[in-house]
């Protein structure tokens, strides 16, 4: 379980700290399942900390509304209702105020239903990253927490967007409020450091191409391909099927290690049955995978409707190459025929011919891998984004038009 507050397991005095409470309705940072809500969750926090901000992770309560189920929403809304109470006790009894508050990721299936009502009590800046807006869903099943969605945009002082496609979406809903300054700010996604291996098991670490092919019976002979994702249903999925169709394509030698877990493994691993040359790994932990990455040449996903895909930048910071669908985000954080290849995430004679050229030019592949070294150094760093978010923070609390 990830804890919220670095500054106290250091023992440093948070008295002169400006406090900061944390959110996220889709999925806690300290939710046992991984994910890459879940980790982009926790750069937050550790980029509010490093900025100099105590970090106290408000709730953990799961706004979540999968079916678009009216009731379920009304029963949540009263639940946050109660939870805001909770909160605002729980601050008062440790004698801690928040100067803001942080939401990260809100949309028409998990609103933020506790920081707006929190923020009008205690009259601090509501800061939101990564929220979108879809005017469609103002009517159906999802129209009470789209309700919701809006209230929290309009209370918003700052609204940080790190997806470029959701900002064009917040552009047009911000033209029709009656404010005239828009509160969006983007950020480059970002990434913190590769792990030390000092803080990693030693039976885990790999430290050889060798050890590694033996644990996952690659043939270090040949390019060793890699993807990463989850194993369920939906559009994980649909990236999996896509993703057996390029493979069926292929003309050149390889390995391919597919790592990832789920309720859709069995079928997973039956798309790629035919083709001895793919081989699972099953679950591996973020920081195992971080240390394996630069003994891969390429990451293969067709990011079928993925937002960002935060594995695009891990494996571009450790020198892997992309192959990649050209979906959502993905090019805000991959820069095509540079640190990698994009494609039409639904042609699978594209993206396999990508492939192929690539592990026919290793020279060119070369190229690629030290490009996207120096591009995530450059552009994607936690450093650089944790002083822009200190900037955002601080202009919210200087600002005297606060809408709370």
């Amino acid at each position: 379980m990830i804890v919220a507050n670095t500054a106290a397991r250091a023992g440093l005095n948070q008295s002169v700290k400006t406090g900061v409470a944390f959110y996220a309705p889709l999925k806690s940072p300290s939710h046992p399942n991984p994910s890459g809500d879940r980790k982009i969750a926790r750069l937050f926090i550790r980029a509010l900390e490093q900025a100099g901000y105590h970090v106290d992770l408000a709730s953990q309560l799961r706004s979540f509304d999968k079916a678009g189920d009216s009731l379920r929403q009304q029963r949540l809304i009263a639940l946050a209702k109660k939870e805001a109470r909770r909160i605002m006790r729980r601050w008062q009894q440790k004698g801690f105020t928040p100067q803001a508050w942080f939401t990260y990721h809100l949309y028409y299936k998990a609103p933020d239903l506790i920081g707006p009502i929190i923020c009008h009590s205690l009259n601090i800046p509501y800061i939101v990253a990564e929220a979108s807006w879809a005017e469609k869903r103002a009517s159906g099943g999802w129209a009470l927490y789209h309700q919701e969605v809006a209230k929290g945009l309009a209370l918003a002082s700052k609204v940080i967007c790190i997806n470029p496609v959701d900002k064009l979406a917040l552009t047009a809903f911000y033209a029709q409020q009656p404010q005239h300054d828009s509160p969006l700010v983007s950020l480059n996604t970002f990434i913190d450091d590769l792990p030390n291996t000092d803080k990693i098991s030693p039976s885990s670490v790999i430290s050889t191409r060798t050890e590694l092919a033996e644990k996952y019976d690659l043939d270090s002979r040949l390019p060793w391909l890699i993807t990463i994702a989850m194993m369920r249903s939906g559009d994980k999925h649909s990236s999996y099927q896509q993703l057996s169709s390029v493979v069926d394509l292929l003309q050149q030698p390889y390995q391919l290690l597919i790592i990832g877990d789920g309720v859709m493994q069995a079928e997973v691993q039956g798309l790629f049955a035919p083709y001895k040359q793919v081989k699972f790994a099953g679950a591996v932990e973020n920081n195992q995978i971080r240390q394996l990455l630069p003994h891969f040449e390429l990451l293969l996903w067709p990011a079928i409707n993925e937002a960002l895909g935060m594995i695009f930048l891990e494996a571009q910071q450790a020198g892997v190459a992309v192959v990649a669908g050209d979906q959502g985000g993905v090019s805000s954080i991959v820069r095509n025929n540079v640190t990698g290849i994009l494609v039409d995430a639904y042609n699978a004679t594209d993206m396999a011919l990508a492939i192929d050229n690539l592990l026919l030019d290793p020279a060119k592949l070369k190229l690629m891998q030290q490009a996207a070294i120096e591009y995530v150094e450059q552009h994607h760093s936690i450093d650089a984004s944790a002083l822009q978010i200190k900037y955002v923070i601080q202009d919210a609390l200087l600002d005297p038009t606060s809408k709370v």
